[in-house]
């Protein structure tokens, strides 16, 4: 019999976002393989073709808007899942809000080894976001969420949850192993837990499954950008910039794809910038993930004015495995996945808008030829990098070594 794997998560692919797809992509093709998984989530309707690698249990808790009360909802009602707990032989927590049901975990089933896949900060701040050049403190929280969601009040009790997070440090002192996806992740998160370091590698995700995709830009440059209205994404950065270098008459074309919703009042300063840009700004509004990765057929460049410590962007990724050149602050495991690349030399100050325009019109003054080569190298070194044969023998090392 093949060893039980239970999963908590709380979205599962296609909902959510790059951590949600590296985990459908692990257990679709690499864990089912090895184990019997059992995925328990909040997703109603997730991809239908992991129901042939894993069987698959809602689990209404993990519906809560708001992390406290999903705590809450998840502990009162554990024995709903406690049968499932009992009979794991590991317990994989992927999800950053549900990594407090370790202590759970390990209450029910003491010999259920726990393992947490970190894909964001959530161990250091209540956002789980550790802004560039800032400290994961307090002041981060509230200035994370009255930059995300314009609330002052919601900011506040962000501040307020920075001490409640410290249930996840907790947590994380039971886990028996702890996966971080890029090594300025897990450095950043050493710097402040230092008693995880025994147990905490670096496995990169697996790369995503890409449609066939057939490379064509043309003569006029096209730059995309796809982080929405997200301030730490960056939109502010990104905002100020392509109105500058538009106004500097730079000869490209904007096209933005909402990653995610954008809140109405950046939505409607969009509208009003394109219809005063004419066809320079084009809004695309919020594409399925296949026709956002159609995209970059005509694109030269992806914008990536993160301003926070990525741990690794799948956007990026998926740029890099296409060959679309980054043009993207250096931020998180950016730099160390690009490293060796002609796309180092696009790389930016993270906040630093002049130097973001330098860039961009840098890498205009290419040639069309110039960006396709430079664009084939990227790929070469992309696949190189996330070789998913690589990447499924560290995991099944890593789980079979708790077993």
């Amino acid at each position: 019999m093949k060893p039980r794997i239970l999963v908590f998560t709380k979205l599962f692919w296609p909902e959510g976002g790059g951590a949600e797809l590296a985990t459908y992509l692990i257990f679709k093709d690499i864990l089912s393989k090895y184990f019997n998984v059992v995925i328990v989530s909040g997703t109603r309707n997730p991809e239908p073709d992991i129901l042939k690698h894993a069987k698959y249990v809602h689990w209404n808790a993990l519906e809560a808007e708001y992390k406290p009360v999903e705590w809450i909802k998840t502990f009162t009602s554990i024995g709903w899942v406690k049968n499932l707990v009992e009979k794991a032989d590991i317990v994989y927590i992927p999800s950053h809000t549900l990594i407090p049901l370790t202590i759970a975990v390990k209450t029910i089933n003491p010999k259920a080894k726990a393992v947490l896949h970190l894909h964001n900060y959530q161990l250091l701040t209540y956002t789980s976001i550790v802004l560039a050049n800032k400290e994961p403190d307090i002041a981060t929280d509230i200035i994370v969420e009255l930059g995300e969601h314009k609330n002052l009040l919601r900011a506040l009790l962000a501040g307020f949850g920075h001490y409640i997070n410290y249930i996840n440090r907790l947590a994380a002192a039971l886990a028996d192993k702890i996966i971080c996806v890029s090594y300025r992740q897990r450095k950043i998160i050493l710097r402040y837990i230092p008693e995880v370091n025994d147990r905490s590698e670096v496995v990169y995700n697996p790369p995503p499954s890409l449609p066939s995709l057939n490379k064509r830009i043309g003569d006029k440059p096209i730059v995309i950008y796809a982080g929405g209205g997200s301030y730490v994404k960056g939109f502010e950065i990104f905002l100020k910039a392509i109105l500058k270098a538009l106004i500097r008459d730079l000869d490209i074309k904007v096209y933005i794809a909402y990653g995610r919703d954008v809140p109405p009042k950046e939505k409607m300063l969009l509208k009003r910038i394109a219809q005063n840009l004419g066809n320079k700004l084009i809004l695309l509004g919020r594409l399925s993930y296949d026709g956002y990765l159609k995209l970059h057929e005509v694109a030269w460049t992806l914008l990536f004015p993160s301003i926070y410590e990525e741990p690794l962007p799948y956007a990026v990724v998926e740029s890099l495995l296409i060959g679309t050149i980054p043009i993207a602050a250096r931020v998180g495991g950016i730099p160390e996945i690009i490293e060796g690349t002609v796309a180092e030399r696009f790389l930016f100050e993270a906040g630093n808008v002049d130097s973001f325009i330098d860039k961009i019109s840098e890498l205009i003054s290419c040639s069309k030829n110039e960006i396709v080569n430079l664009g084939i190298k990227l790929r070469r070194h992309a696949f190189e990098l996330f070789d998913v044969k690589a990447i499924e023998n560290k995991l099944i090392s890593l789980f079979e070594s708790l077993l």
